[in-house]
């Protein structure tokens, strides 16, 4: 059946599989998206919404604990049905940027700002479309049609920004240090939506990609431990400072 084409909609998408409370990190950058994008509606796509895709990419990657590589996968299917944008939950907005998104098409990020040499890779933790878009119906076919778990029994764990990267290619994209606008197909500089450890904030950056790491093995008591003093220190940097 055919995706009926739109104007992209006021929604903002997010993934998050887990039945636990929103640490003080992502609390803080869910309240910048409604201080600065006011009208918006946050659509969750849970663990069930996930499954109920029903790709066996999703699933498997689900069964491996490997949350991530699902959201992969549910966030440009969101997108192509719904339309809208998609922001993983650790998006941090100094300001709106309702200025940026495209009447039709699709429009994401640079990944990279190194010399105009470096291959090209996209950000999955942000974009936008309109419902049907071509974009992210090419992405959702990859994994509809991809699986998880390979014939050998590996995991494919290929990250998004280099199959963003693969298929945008095909519309003449390029690694760039300016806008590239192509046909239905929008690209951004780095700096606009800066990832934290990477980058300075400069002028032109609206957003920052705290790069939470949620889709870590919880598991392991390392990462126990980091969660727990990462989870102190943002809760007093952004509840008690209220430093954004």
């Amino acid at each position: 059946m055919a995706i009926n084409t739109a104007m992209i909609p006021k929604t903002i998408h997010l993934c998050w599989f887990s039945d636990d409370p929103f640490p003080a990190e992502i609390k803080a950058c869910l309240q910048s998206w409604k201080k600065y994008m006011p009208g918006y509606t946050i659509r969750r796509w849970t663990m069930a919404d996930a499954k109920a895709i029903g790709f066996d990419f999703i699933n498997e990657a689900l069964k491996h604990r490997k949350w991530a590589f699902a959201a992969d996968a549910v966030r440009f299917h969101a997108v192509y049905t719904e339309g809208g944008i998609y922001m993983d939950s650790d998006i941090l907005l100094y300001r709106g940027f309702e200025d940026l998104i495209p009447e039709h098409g699709f429009a994401t990020f640079n990944e990279k700002i190194d010399h105009e040499d470096t291959p090209l890779a996209l950000q999955a933790a942000f974009f936008m479309g309109e419902k049907g878009n071509t974009y992210c119906k090419e992405m959702t076919e990859y994994y509809r049609t991809h699986h998880f778990e390979k014939d050998d029994g590996t995991l494919d764990q290929t990250v998004s920004p280099m199959i963003m990267a693969a298929v945008a290619e095909k519309y003449g994209a390029r690694h760039s240090t300016e806008i590239l606008r192509l046909d239905g197909f929008t690209i951004y500089p780095t700096d606009y939506v800066a990832p934290r450890k990477r980058y300075d904030r400069k002028d032109v950056t609206f957003a920052r990609h705290l790069v939470n790491h949620s889709w870590k093995n919880d598991q392991k008591i390392g990462r126990k431990i980091e969660k727990y003093l990462k989870h102190k220190y943002h809760a007093l940097k952004y509840f008690l400072f209220r430093k954004y």
